[in-house]
């Protein structure tokens, strides 16, 4: 132990120790004399969770990968100062003198000033410059940035507010801390030294906005430190440094940044990195994160909670990561934040040390629950939990230095109840050199085990980027205009056959892709759709007067005969116009006709009524083309020139394209209009199928109205006769007659069949309007034929292939784009994306080389 300070004489807690009542904890019994001290192995079962598999840093069968890390030597326990042997104590573990397992080795400290001198100097010696050149790699690794592509192993600190966690370090580092600042991670190296030094530098690897840094910049911050009273205020600094990342971090060192107008970040993910060397500082390395917060104050930053979380959950969810978990003992760990974060996943447990702070401060009756934790009955964790008891604020405030300070600790452990009592297993968990020896002692070990794969991994890494900046490599262009204009006529190649139809892809992964389902196909599609709609809107026509006796089966049954010849039939959303209206408004419209004539306007009137309605649908089925087509091109040119776009070669492209489109368009929607505007006149030289078509469904429509005007059965006899079938009539003799006409006058070259023998039946007064219903239908299924092919023929030859005709086309407006040289060249700029990757793999490359030199510098000693 080392030697007693003289500010020992005005502790401010009494030396006497406390009884068992007084502390409400069991005293724990001393091992039955002649028992067995644990063994090395006895005392990590203390710390293994059940049925929990081994991290990989406690694993041995990779050993023979690992460098050659010597085990410290075991280290000899002595008798408290405060008590005195008794006879009950025979045996007992507390003043045996037995070899127990232990974290390091014992240091014996001659004065403050001198070098530690080991008991076993050449083989203490070793080990510590081995553990000393490990942290020392993994410091020179972290320092590189490459923590970022790679999971170095590290101890982060973590704990709630106000644990203690900023005295924890205080006390194992010999530093003082900021108290009421935690707003970015501190890097923390601690190693052996002859002087005292302290080096504080600034290592950004996000911006402002958190997003990764191509490289990370490890900016020196300040002149190195030789007064540990200093390092306070120049911590403070560095932080305010740190959430102004747009300032240059020198204006901070003088406080010069106080003048400076703007708002600083709350919080960062970049870190403050702080070297400490001196006679009696332990060789660690770890992170200090942020206090987990659970509520904000007045005007802060309610979303500052959970960056703060995720800030922490980003370190320790990496295998790598040994978590020490700080819970203070002045409250219940169930409501502290770290706790719940760290002791709740299974995984986190095997690789986490638990550190009880403000041992001193534990409510009176409360205090054995701690000592089940100690003890590894409740909440155990692979590498178990420690007690440290630092200095109060009295203590600050008094003055009371470190070196004082540990002294207080170890004989506050070795006087006060129940920690005096404990056996020697547990009180070598007792105080923070205990800590900061395990913590040493685990974090070197697992840097020695993986060296070999981070060094392989390395390797790996760096043949990746470098081969992807291979690939990424800018090309060398000898002729800018020629490279242009080849993309170009490429381009319009490629347009060109699409337009003129190429086979699908089968089964398509996006239906809507008309690059893969083939353009003429969807266009086709479109062009059904029109001819239905024209189709649709047909003259509804009802060979039957309103005043008809018909009820609903006799209509649907006379709709269904109807639809025999006109197909059209119940397809039209126009209202019905029924024989008797057709009739009334033929004689509306006489003027001065000679009698049984009614003037061609009545024709004229029922077949615009239909054509009328036929613009509409023509430029509705324009639009979906040009929709398609217009899709399918811009497809085309982000396809063709997705690598050009931020010298502005395909927006150039895009803009000719689409101009060309439009103009297309423009010819387009004339002719359209052209062709619905004839189609208002009535006019057809298609005699042969215009009669054909009236006289079918003429007597269609007679067969229908003479069947409601009483003539039913022969009505019915003659759509039922079948010449081979006497019986077909239903009348025998009907039959014969039947058959009888139509062989005499076949004999006369007069070839016709039964259902014409209707035309035969006497005129009525309605017979004009079934023949002018007869007339238009006629028309309509000319016109309506003709319309539909037209439309699509002319949106195909103006708009579709118009766009890359020969004449003025596509290609011809394409060359006429300013394709001087340095435009050109300025068109072949890569694309942000490219530049931005290789960029980013440049500064990874620049740490994986720098993280390579340091450890091929290692492993060659």
């Amino acid at each position: 132990m080392p030697k007693k300070s003289s500010a020992s004489k005005k502790r401010p807690y009494s030396q006497k120790k406390s009884t068992e009542a007084e502390m409400d904890f069991p005293i724990q019994e001393a091992p039955a004399e002649g028992s067995q001290t644990l063994t090395q192995s006895q005392e990590s079962s203390f710390n293994f969770v059940p049925g929990s598999p081994s991290p990989s840093y406690l694993r041995k069968d990779e050993s023979e990968l690992q460098p050659n890390f010597p085990v410290p030597p075991s280290r000899v326990s002595t008798p408290s100062p405060s008590r005195s042997p008794s006879p009950s104590d025979a045996g007992s573990d507390i003043e045996s003198t037995d070899e127990v397992t232990p974290d390091l080795p014992h240091q014996e400290t001659i004065s403050g000033a001198d070098v530690p001198r080991l008991a076993d100097e050449p083989r203490m010696g070793e080990y510590f410059q081995k553990r000393r050149d490990l942290l020392n790699i993994l410091k020179s690794l972290h320092s590189t940035g490459i923590q970022n592509e790679l999971d170095l192993p590290q101890i982060v600190v973590i704990g709630s507010q106000s644990v203690g966690k900023s005295s924890l370090i205080e006390s194992m580092s010999g530093l003082r801390l900021p108290r009421d600042t935690g707003t970015c991670p501190m890097e923390c190296r601690l190693q052996y030294g002859r002087v005292w030094t302290c080096k504080i530098s600034l290592r950004f690897d996000v911006d402002r906005t958190g997003q990764p840094l191509a490289v990370v910049r490890d900016i020196p911050f300040g002149p190195t430190l030789h007064n540990a009273n200093d390092v306070e205020k120049m911590l403070r600094r560095a932080q305010r440094a740190i959430l102004r990342p747009d300032l240059d971090p020198s204006i901070f060192v003088d406080d010069s940044d106080l003048h400076v107008f703007g708002v600083p970040l709350t919080f960062s993910r970049n870190c403050v990195c702080i070297q400490v060397s001196g006679p009696n500082v332990p060789d660690l390395y770890f992170y200090d994160l942020p206090g987990i917060i659970a509520n904000v104050g007045d005007g802060g930053n309610v979303a500052d909670i959970k960056l703060v979380e995720d800030l922490a959950k980003s370190y320790i969810r990496k295998p790598n990561c040994i978590v020490l978990l700080v819970i203070s003992c002045e409250t219940d760990f169930e409501n502290q934040g770290a706790g719940r974060l760290v002791l709740k996943d299974p995984a986190l447990r095997q690789r986490t040390i638990g550190v009880l702070t403000k041992v001193d401060r534990i409510e009176f009756g409360t205090a054995s629950k701690w000592l089940r934790m100690l003890r590894g009955e409740d909440q155990p964790l692979m590498h178990g939990w420690y007690c440290v008891k630092q200095r109060d604020m009295g203590q600050l405030q008094e003055g009371v230095t470190w070196e004082e300070a540990r002294d207080y600790e170890t004989e506050f452990f070795q006087t006060t109840a129940p920690w005096a009592d404990l056996n020697r297993v547990l009180r070598e968990r007792l105080g923070s050199q205990k800590l900061a020896e395990r913590l040493g002692y685990i974090l070197s070990n697992l840097v020695s085990q993986e060296l070999p794969g981070i060094r392989k991994k390395v390797t790996t890494e760096l043949g990746k980027v470098n081969h992807r900046l291979q690939e990424l490599t800018p090309p060398k262009i000898a002729d800018p205009r020629r490279v242009v204009i080849t993309l170009l006529r490429d381009f319009t190649k490629t347009l060109s056959k699409h337009i003129e139809g190429l086979p699908p892809v089968i089964n398509p992964s996006d239906p809507t892709d008309t690059t893969a389902t083939g353009l003429l196909h969807s266009l086709n599609e479109a062009y059904d759709r029109f001819r239905e709609k024209v189709h649709e809107t047909a003259p509804q026509f009802r060979p039957w007067s309103t005043t008809a006796n018909v009820d609903a089966q006799t209509e649907q049954r006379m709709l269904d005969n109807a639809k025999q010849d006109d197909d059209a039939v119940g397809l039209g959303k126009t209202n019905s116009l029924y024989v008797d209206e057709v009739m009334d408004l033929a004689k509306r419209s006489r003027t001065r006709e000679l009698p049984g004539n009614y003037p061609f306007t009545v024709k004229e009137k029922l077949i615009v009524e239909s054509v009328r309605q036929w613009s509409r649908l023509a430029h509705d089925c324009f639009a979906e083309v040009k929709d398609i087509t217009v899709k399918h091109v811009i497809r085309l040119v982000a396809d063709h020139f997705k690598g050009y776009d931020h010298g502005g070669l395909k927006e150039a492209v895009s803009k000719i394209t689409s101009e060309q489109i439009l103009k297309c368009a423009a010819v387009t929607i004339k002719k359209i209009e052209g062709l619905v505007q004839g189609e208002c006149d009535p006019y057809t030289q298609n005699d042969e199928y215009f009669f054909a078509y009236k006289t079918r469904i003429l007597t269609r429509y007679k067969l229908i109205h003479h069947e409601l005007q009483g003539k039913a059965n022969l009505v019915t006899a003659l759509q039922a006769y079948s010449p081979n079938n006497s019986s077909s009539t239903g009348n025998s003799n009907q039959w014969t007659y039947l058959t009888n006409a139509i062989s005499n006058l076949a004999n006369f070259g007069i070839t016709i069949n039964a259902e014409d023998f209707v035309m035969l039946l006497p005129q009525h007064d309605l017979t004009p309007a079934l023949d002018i219903m007869a007339e238009v239908r006629a028309y309509f299924q000319v016109a309506y034929k003709r319309f539909g092919d037209n439309v699509p023929k002319l949106i195909d030859a103006d708009f579709v292939r118009a766009i890359d005709s020969s004449d003025d086309g596509l290609d011809v407006a394409l060359m006429s784009m300013d394709l001087s040289t340095e435009k050109c060249l300025e068109y072949l700029q890569e694309p942000r994306s490219v530049i931005h990757e290789r960029t980013k793999l440049g500064g990874k490359k620049q740490r994986l080389e720098a993280a390579q030199l340091q450890l091929e510098r290692y492993f060659r000693g």
